[in-house]
């Protein structure tokens, strides 16, 4: 490696709160799964109870919507959900974060893919 450091590609264990919440790991993995998706607003309530979950969950988005750390292909691996483009995923993360954290009243609807 001649002191050359390499740049690691991006995976879902540099999503704050990971390492340390099963709830969240399965939230992502599970939630935001194609067959689960269009049934987010089941997950309303654990994201906004005060639970250390919903904290972690909550930085957890702010994290992606402010890093924009995955491409289509890394996060199609973490919730086999196809996203067209980049655009098309935050867009939809930046709605789920209204939806949970701020004034968006309904549910985004499930992307087409």
């Amino acid at each position: 490696m001649n002191g050359e450091l390499y740049d690691m590609a991006w995976t879902a264990w540099d999503i704050p709160g990971w390492h340390d919440d099963p709830d969240l790991r399965n939230f992502y993995k599970h939630s935001l799964h194609p067959e689960m998706i269009a049934d987010i607003a089941l997950c309303r309530p654990a994201a906004v109870d005060g639970s250390d979950h919903a904290r972690r969950l909550r930085e957890s988005l702010e994290y992606l919507l402010a890093e924009r750390p995955a491409d289509v292909g890394s996060w199609w691996s973490l919730t086999r959900f196809t996203f067209l483009t980049e655009e098309n995923l935050y867009g939809y993360l930046r709605e789920l974060h209204s939806y949970f954290y701020g004034d968006r009243a309904d549910p985004p609807p499930a992307p087409e893919y």
